[in-house]
């Protein structure tokens, strides 16, 4: 990626700015990834927010300020954009991912919650045996005609 510490290529004010939203959306999604990473994905309603906010502002400002930059940016600056803009699109297909990986953990969590709550209710539910004593339901369903043939 390239780097403006000499300022040259942020020379104009509209540059700085839509520089800047970039930097704030990439640490945010950085925060987003380093918090699905910990597996923490419930605390992503803040970092979730923040990216929308983001990048519509990115969009605005760069809607915005296109006829006003288009003639003013030297090849240097696209460049620069360009490779911004490149990076962002590298970080949120890393976050996409990371994304899809946590909702596929979150359900298997779910799915494992529920089986266990099935077997508990299902071990906790008395019955009455053929000789008419209480017991307890099968850990596996057993069939109604009792292995006999209709």
């Amino acid at each position: 990626m390239s780097t403006a510490t000499d300022g040259s290529v942020l020379r104009l004010p509209e540059l700085r700015r839509i520089d800047a939203l970039i930097g704030d959306l990439i640490a945010t999604i950085d925060e987003e990834n380093r918090l699905l990473a910990s597996g923490l994905p419930a605390s992503l309603a803040a970092t979730t927010g923040a990216k929308a906010r983001l990048a519509a502002e990115i969009e605005t400002v760069l809607r915005d300020e296109h006829e006003h930059l288009s003639g003013r940016l030297d090849a240097s600056a696209r460049d620069y954009l360009a490779a911004r803009m490149d990076l962002v699109r590298h970080k949120a297909e890393e976050n996409a991912a990371r994304l899809v990986g946590a909702m596929r953990a979150s359900r298997q969590r779910i799915a494992a919650i529920v089986e266990a709550v099935r077997e508990e209710r299902s071990a906790a539910i008395p019955v009455y045996g053929a000789a008419g004593r209480r017991g307890h339901m099968a850990a596996t369903a057993g069939s109604l005609t009792s292995g006999r043939l209709i």
